[in-house]
């Protein structure tokens, strides 16, 4: 039976290792077709959807995640930015413009990011787990090659899911008061309380837990989490090569 939405989200966990169990193609269909129902920009539905299932491939996009359980069990997708499709359906110069742009362009990534949150939601409240791979875009071109992807597409996340392995402790999050302000936005040093009292928190979560325990803090895994950017920087580049943001040409 499925778990309620509120259920599912209060026992998220990022899931790494999957057991060879299968997901079915029913189940698949079944998170797909869910997800699909999750709010679209200007009903354009700009997202696509390629498994993965070739092992090399699989391989590859190991390599680039640098996460080696990307090429084991459960099922992979990369979820694109699509307006290629739309294109397609609407051909002519005026609306490939207006397809491409900024607006569209946003669009886009908004509509990938929520389908992947949907399905994200949906496959854990059936009792599988998840992981969302950001990292394949530490090589966007090495992706968009691989895939053979054409203009007006655009790799967003990876998304890997199974029947979990392992029961990893669930990570805590800020408190209402540093993510929720009224009519105005609130500068961190109004709620200096509550990221004071969430640092002792996250410090002990990552004392205590399962796997990889050590001291840490807010602000030293904030400071850690920019040596990514290094490997992302031609993302908005590789966009304009795969068409989107024409109006930066002028």
């Amino acid at each position: 039976m499925a778990k309620s939405v509120i259920e599912t989200l209060q026992d998220h966990r990022t899931r790494r290792l999957f057991t060879d169990e299968p997901v079915s193609d029913d189940q698949l269909a079944e998170i797909i077709t869910m997800a699909q129902r999750m709010p679209t920009s200007q009903y354009l539905q700009a997202y696509s959807l390629i498994e993965i299932t070739k092992p090399a491939l699989r391989q590859q996009l190991a390599e680039i995640t640098t996460m080696p359980t990307v090429g084991e069990h459960g099922r992979l997708f990369v979820v694109l930015a699509d307006q290629h499709r739309n294109v397609q359906l609407a051909p002519g110069a005026t609306t490939r413009q207006a397809l491409s742009e900024f607006d569209r362009f946003v669009g886009s990534i908004e509509d990938a990011t929520l389908m992947t949150a949907a399905m994200v939601m949906v496959a854990e409240s059936l009792g599988l787990g998840t992981v969302v791979l950001g990292s394949i875009n530490n090589d966007t071109q090495a992706v968009i090659d691989a895939l053979k992807l054409p203009d007006l597409t655009l790799p967003v996340f990876g998304l890997q899911l199974g029947h979990p392995a392992d029961v990893p402790e669930v990570k805590p999050r800020l408190g209402l008061s540093a993510v929720l302000f009224k009519d105005q936005y609130a500068e961190p040093t109004t709620y200096q309380e509550e990221l004071t009292r969430f640092d002792g928190v996250l410090n002990q979560y990552y004392q205590h837990r399962s796997s990889h325990a050590r001291t840490e803090h807010l602000a030293h895994m904030t400071a850690e989490a920019t040596h990514s950017a290094a490997k992302r920087r031609e993302f908005l580049n590789i966009a304009r090569r795969q068409g989107f943001l024409p109006e930066l040409d002028h």
